[in-house]
């Protein structure tokens, strides 16, 4: 599918952007090599809106009890299977889906109400994970019954992403987007460490089936934080059209801007290659022998990494040359893993290097997400939020794919220091071949 769109989405056509560092077009006053940032005194002075905010601490509570459940799948697989391509089956599971289905979800994000829209997903989302638990306290679990949810789950999540990405602009006022979007971004990364530590210490006190009860809990908490908003729906004639005339039009819209596919092809190559989320779990009960409590806080170390940066985000969001910055992120977040791979253990040791991996990755969520929401319109923000999810969300889950099949064939420490090495020589190809990503500037004002 990314290929699809480096062909389709013109990469290939000689990229006048190299030509000349002004940007091909204009997007609502915004330059796309040169974005100009309202810097705002208090990043957290966002939260006073009272819509922002229900959307904030609901998407906090539930993405983190959504990260437990992931870390009670990943162990329940393991401990079923003991196998790593299984683990890299469950990952293909949730790849696929949203790599087919988040366009779809992208119109539909610019076409209907989008809180609603949300509303219907975090239903069926909570009963994914009620199925789950119910399936284990019967002790009638399988890896078909998994199968089954995690790709409901997935199908699902295509149609989620877009229409929260696409949701925050509508709930701040223009000179807070920055604010907004790196607090969003944050908070993505404090549900990484929160959910993925509670997950693995929640399993080991608690057990699993509490685990997917709490899960259904948070949901239940952001369904009622959208039932309580209002979010301001698309003009009328600024809607997409449905089906495939939408689609068209977000292809059109990204063909023209072939720097922001550039960056988003960054994210998703390191991602497919370097994440070795997928083999922490037989890192923890095969290599390290640290158990549940372990698992936890390797999957919570990257976000602990991530964190650290939190006081960080706004000196971040003001880096003048973004696509510089996001190759320089992400050729540190290879360095990380393929130290980690290299020397696995004491857990001290890896979790610090994971966590370096983190920091690196916060880099580049942070820009990365700035000049995608401030160089696109309202209009098409559903459609651009679902190319991001193909990319940013379908590259860490094939990536499981990939690094639980290369383990499989070879060892699992190959397959993680080959993927770090291979995300290094992805990114050091695509910033040849698009040198004017040194040249992508996001300049902030007073």
């Amino acid at each position: 599918m990314v290929v699809f769109f480096w062909l389709e989405l013109g990469f290939s056509m000689r990229l006048k952007s190299q030509k000349a560092v002004k940007p091909q077009s204009t997007v609502d006053a915004y330059p796309v090599d040169t974005v100009a940032v309202n810097k705002v005194p208090g990043q957290w002075s966002v939260l006073r809106n009272r819509n922002f905010a229900l959307f904030f601490w609901g998407e906090l509570l539930s993405s983190t009890g959504t990260q437990m459940q992931v870390v009670a799948v990943s162990w329940q697989v393991y401990q079923l299977t003991h196998s790593a391509v299984m683990l890299g089956i469950i990952g293909l599971l949730q790849a696929i889906p949203r790599l087919i289905f988040s366009l779809l979800g992208g119109v539909l994000a610019d076409t209907f109400d989008r809180r609603k829209l949300l509303l219907i997903v975090e239903v069926i989302l909570a009963t994914t994970s009620a199925i789950l638990a119910l399936s284990t306290a019967f002790k009638i679990i399988n890896i078909a019954i998994f199968c089954g949810v995690v790709l409901i789950s997935a199908t699902v999540s295509a149609f989620e992403f877009p229409s929260r990405q696409s949701m925050i602009p509508s709930l701040v006022p223009p000179e807070q987007m920055t604010n907004a979007v790196s607090l969003n971004t944050v908070m993505m990364q404090v549900t990484m460490i929160g959910g993925s530590t509670l997950g693995g210490l929640a399993i080991a006190q608690i057990g699993v089936v509490n685990t997917y009860w709490l899960d259904v809990f948070s949901y239940c908490i952001v369904i009622g934080s959208l039932l309580l908003m209002v979010v301001p729906r698309i003009p009328l004639e600024k809607r997409a059209q449905a089906g495939w005339s939408g689609m068209r039009d977000g292809i059109h819209f990204l063909r023209t801007h072939p720097l922001l596919l550039a960056v988003l092809s960054l994210d998703f190559f390191a991602t497919l290659f370097g994440s070795p989320k997928a083999l922490l779990p037989v890192y923890a009960s095969d290599i390290l022998h640290v158990g549940p409590q372990g698992l936890g806080i390797l999957l919570g170390s990257i976000s602990f990494g991530a964190i650290a940066l939190t006081p960080l985000t706004g000196k971040i969001s003001r880096i003048t040359r973004q696509g510089m910055g996001v190759v320089l992120a992400i050729i540190g977040w290879g360095i990380c893993i393929i130290l980690f791979g290299v020397a696995p253990g004491p857990l001290w040791l890896s979790a610090l290097l994971l966590a370096g991996a983190g920091a690196a990755d916060m880099v580049s969520m942070v820009l990365r997400h700035l000049l995608v929401q401030l160089t696109t319109p309202d209009e098409f923000r559903g459609r651009m939020g679902a190319v991001m999810a193909m990319f940013v969300v379908g590259g860490p889950m094939l990536g499981q794919f990939e690094s639980g099949l290369v383990a499989g064939l070879t060892t699992t420490q190959f397959s993680v220091i080959s993927g770090g090495v291979a995300c290094m020589v992805s990114t050091l190809i695509i910033a040849a071949l698009v040198p004017s990503l040194f040249k992508v500037k996001v300049s902030a004002t007073s």
